[in-house]
């Protein structure tokens, strides 16, 4: 048996495992999040879009479902260094669904993660990242770094600006719908969640 063939046996029998686990709304999260990795993201290619995937996610649930969940704007860590990338991620009840760090769009620069969905990791990624809801000083230390050098001011900047654009969307909704309505005609709200019905 192939390699490929193996890992995509290995993944079946973990989302049967993790769905065999829940039930109620908490089947419906996780039945829902592997759906629209599996129709959408994956076919697709969809990467860097951690907080459109989140927060289409979130409205979804609660104008669907009637299911209450937390989109989270924070960082994550590799273990490499001290560098803390930007990332939104899914939680339920404490739970974590992360599918915006398992495909990666530069898998040279940005290695990827795995796939999680209720903490569960359904599909192993090159790097086990930490997630966090701030920075310690070593990685604000970077940024200082980043901003003073003028190489990097530009892009430090940017990611900056949108740290914090991104963290006020997920935290008021008329943001959040604002920010899904003005995503391209083929990755909008109602284009991603028709994979689910």
């Amino acid at each position: 048996m192939g390699q490929a063939k193996q890992r995509g046996q290995s993944y079946d029998m973990m989302k049967q495992r993790l769905l065999d686990r829940h039930d109620g709304p908490s089947k419906t999260v996780a039945a829902t999040a592997i759906n629209l990795f599996d129709r959408f993201i994956l076919p697709r290619r969809f990467t860097g879009a951690c907080y459109q995937v989140t927060m289409t996610l979130q409205k979804y649930f609660s104008e669907r479902h009637s299911i209450i969940t937390e989109a989270v704007v924070g960082y994550v860590n590799d273990g490499t260094d001290d560098i803390m990338i930007s990332h939104g991620w899914l939680e339920y009840e404490g739970m974590k669904i992360d599918l915006g760090l398992h495909l990666v769009e530069r898998p040279d620069i940005v290695k990827p993660g795995a796939l999680l969905v209720l903490d569960e990791p359904l599909r192993p990624g090159l790097l086990n990242y930490t997630y966090h809801l701030g920075r310690p000083a070593a990685s604000l230390l970077v940024v200082q770094r980043m901003l003073a050098d003028p190489a990097t001011a530009h892009v430090a900047h940017h990611k900056e600006t949108e740290h914090q654009e991104m963290l006020a969307r997920s935290r008021d909704t008329q943001l959040r719908d604002l920010y899904l309505a003005g995503a391209p005609v083929d990755s909008n709200f109602t284009t991603m969640t028709s994979v689910l019905s």
